[in-house]
């Protein structure tokens, strides 16, 4: 995820929640773990972790333009185009005069007129043929070692991708977010 959203930072806050809900083997850490941080101060990120269930390794951006979501070896843009295509579903509480005024101006500025076709937004996948990345892996390692040429992934990158793991583990232990103080280099409740 880092990777992916060039982003070479800790997160400045995470707040987790879960607990250990089927390996009660006497572990201490949870099988269920769900995590949000804050990168940059306002990019929300939602991890989540189950150890309950197979589950395919799978990320989501969702933008403005619609939903990126990277699973595997394939890539598949969904897009949106932003506009409401029916009323707000929680009108069902407002009173019956003001919902009744609220669905009659929404369904007039946004009802397809006669003729008009609606917008077609094509989910589109790109993918790869599926291989083992081991060896490229370690074949970058090692030539990093050999050659001395800098990695994307280094030390630092390395630092800040567990010290995000710290910090949704701080959180979950004292039930509450947790920050990271860039100027003692602590992890604060």
């Amino acid at each position: 995820m880092m990777f992916m959203l060039s982003v070479n930072e800790p997160p400045k806050q995470a707040m987790s929640v879960g607990g250990i809900r089927r390996w009660k083997d006497g572990r201490n850490m949870p099988d269920v773990h769900a995590t949000v941080y804050y990168y940059g101060g306002d990019l929300p990120v939602y991890m989540r972790l189950n150890l309950g269930t197979e589950m395919p390794e799978q990320y989501r951006f969702q933008g403005s333009k619609g939903v990126l979501e990277v699973s595997g070896n394939t890539l598949t843009f969904s897009p949106q185009s932003g506009k409401d295509r029916w009323p707000s579903y929680y009108t069902g509480s407002y009173p019956r005069a003001l919902r009744d005024a609220y669905e009659t101006q929404w369904h007039k500025d946004n009802d397809l007129k006669p003729g008009e076709l609606p917008a077609l937004s094509e989910t589109v996948s790109f993918s790869t043929p599926d291989f083992d990345d081991t060896r490229p892996h370690l074949w970058n390692y090692f030539e990093a070692v050999r050659t001395r040429k800098p990695v994307v992934e280094d030390v630092v990158f390395g630092h800040n991708a567990a010290l995000a793991c710290h910090m949704a583990n701080e959180a979950y232990f004292r039930r509450g977010p947790v920050t990271w103080d860039v100027a003692t280099n602590t992890i604060k409740a």
